[in-house]
């Protein structure tokens, strides 16, 4: 009985990493050209700062910035935003070169030189005219 269940339970994760696996390859990849990136760094931050509970001395928080790119597709010029703190990676842009990206609603995936996927929001999306 316990050899089953453990059977069952390794299906299962397995099933569900192939989901996820199968998801990133279903997206539509397109091509496209870096034309702006931009990193906005609030200058005044207002939150509560978080206690350590061992020493009661308040945490730092991470510092928060707004990153904005523009990638212009075969048809249209996207606006993209990643709000992130100061310790998420960085996407590595060159003006001008290219870049892989997939649209899905209001999310747009884009690939690094590395192949790793980032996940930034559509904020605007405008035709280019030809």
């Amino acid at each position: 009985m316990r050899g089953t269940m453990r059977h069952a339970v390794r299906c299962a994760i397995l099933c569900a990493l192939l989901t996820v696996a199968a998801g990133a390859e279903d997206r539509q990849w397109q091509s496209g050209t870096w034309r702006e990136s931009k990193i906005e760094r609030p200058k005044v931050s207002f939150s509560v700062q978080p206690r350590d509970p061992n020493s009661s001395l308040p945490r730092a928080a991470a510092a928060r910035e707004i990153r904005t790119y523009v990638i212009d597709t075969r048809t249209h010029r996207l606006e993209l935003r990643q709000d992130a703190t100061v310790d998420t990676p960085h996407i590595d842009v060159t003006v001008g070169q290219p870049v892989q990206l997939a649209i899905d609603k209001k999310t747009v995936y884009v690939k690094d030189g590395l192949a790793r996927e980032h996940k930034l929001a559509l904020r605007k999306q405008t035709a280019l005219e030809r």
